[in-house]
């Protein structure tokens, strides 16, 4: 789950309105450095440090597939089309960093909190964070579904969203194997 700067978002009963905006090289450098700068937790009382190296792995993945995806959307040999749905693709890519940039920081907080000593709210927050974060991914999820069924004709375009799927897949795997802790 990684932190990215975008634009701002109207509410609507609770999510976030889809944004309509192009993702220029700044936003993409500025997203990537912020997710490379972030701390990582050091000592935690509900998750364990085999958890919190899972959390923190997240953000490497991002930052590897959103950089692949970038870098291939500026080919010269890809048509007008596929190079639109790469675009598209990280769209959503950034899209999904912006919707989880709140629910990562509930999940990283443990470690700032040192004299909180109520362990049981401490999981009702971390539950929470999880709980959300992981419906933010189903919804984006099906999102890139339907990306994919509309760019089912460039193949290029294809696998770069099939490498996005499988990185919301092995996030929500990674957020799931938290939940028997919470």
């Amino acid at each position: 789950m990684a932190i990215a700067e975008t634009g701002v978002f109207r509410f609507s009963e609770g999510f976030p309105l889809r944004p309509h905006w192009s993702c220029p090289l700044s936003t993409l450098v500025l997203a990537l450095a912020i997710a490379a700068a972030a701390p990582v937790p050091a000592q935690a009382r509900v998750l364990n440090e085999s958890d919190l190296q899972k959390v923190s792995s997240i953000k490497a993945s991002f930052t590897e597939v959103v950089t692949d995806v970038a870098m291939s959307s500026r080919r010269p040999d890809l048509s007008t089309a596929d190079s639109e749905c790469m675009k598209s693709t990280l769209r959503e890519l950034l899209q999904i960093a912006e919707e989880l940039k709140s629910y990562e920081y509930l999940i990283t907080i443990e470690d700032q909190l040192k004299d909180f000593g109520d362990d049981a709210s401490l999981k009702g927050i971390l539950r929470f964070a999880v709980d959300k974060a992981l419906k933010v991914l189903e919804a984006e999820r099906g999102r890139l579904g339907d990306l994919s069924e509309q760019c089912s004709r460039y193949p290029f375009s294809t696998g770069k969203l099939q490498q996005a799927t499988k990185f919301i897949e092995g996030t929500a795997a990674i957020l799931k194997s938290l939940q028997p802790r919470l």
